[in-house]
């Protein structure tokens, strides 16, 4: 046994990161006031999954989703070998890469419609304009986003449970420690290093995830949360009345008032 690098540095950061959008967007998902906040870690959770996509097609062994050990056989030879000490599959196992890629496309369908809710019945975002009389009243894609985030919760219970019982039944291969570390104990060295077009693209991505947060600190309203409606103020509107009037009568907008 030795040691062998299987997770690239990329690699390791795309998981922390993944992980903790993910649980930020939970959390902001509770609050209507924090829907703003919401959808800009939705956005950023996108650019990390372009990265990941990225990285299945131009990233290292291990990571690319050619390497993944897809089909029945795969799966029915996992699992008849499941608990013996041995195991063939150095990266990702038959079940593991169905369950990850399955998170990869359930996260990214929960994306694109929570854009389409957050358009259509909040009037805000990139697709505000959908906010008409036709589509507002649609609550469709808020009930698809809602069941697919949902499903990518059992799908991320699945996940957590096979490194679970990954740590219990192969511990000596130190599968939850190569996610830190990027190494992983292996029978022979099927080590990666990554090339100059690797690096590359794992530096464009870093470099667009640092720069639109920092985008979205500078520009807080912008494009990506903004409404389609200009707030009004109905004081300066009746000023007659705020001058003459408001000291015993309260003004209230006219869609309040029955």
């Amino acid at each position: 046994m030795q040691k062998t690098y299987i997770w690239s540095l990329p690699t390791r950061v795309f998981h922390f990161l993944f992980a903790l959008f993910i649980l930020f967007a939970f959390i902001s998902s509770e609050e209507d006031r924090w829907l703003p906040f919401h959808a800009i870690i939705g956005y950023g959770i996108l650019i990390l999954l372009f990265f990941r996509f990225s990285w299945g097609i131009l990233g290292p062994k291990h990571s690319k989703f050619k390497d993944f050990p897809l089909g029945k056989k795969n799966v029915k030879r996992f699992l008849n070998n499941i608990f013996e000490d041995k195991q063939k599959y150095i990266g990702h196992n038959p079940l593991a890469s169905y369950v990850m890629i399955a998170m990869l496309i359930v996260c990214f369908l929960a994306i694109i419609t929570g854009i389409l809710a957050y358009g259509i019945q909040e009037g805000k975002g990139i697709l505000s304009f959908l906010n008409s009389p036709f589509f507002k009243e649609m609550e469709l894609f808020e009930g698809i986003h809602e069941f697919l985030s949902t499903l990518f919760l059992v799908l991320l219970a699945a996940h957590i449970g096979g490194v679970i019982s990954d740590r219990i039944l192969h511990k000596k291969y130190e599968t939850l420690n190569s996610i830190v570390t990027g190494y992983k104990m292996s029978e022979k060295d099927e080590g990666i290093r990554l090339n100059i077009l690797q690096r590359f693209i794992a530096f464009i991505f870093l470099a667009l995830l640092v720069s639109f947060f920092i985008f979205n600190i500078i520009n807080p309203n912008n494009v990506l949360v903004a409404s389609s409606y200009e707030p009004i103020d109905y004081k300066k509107q009746n000023e007659l009345f705020v001058s003459e009037c408001a000291s015993c009568h309260t003004l209230y907008p006219p869609r309040f008032i029955a």
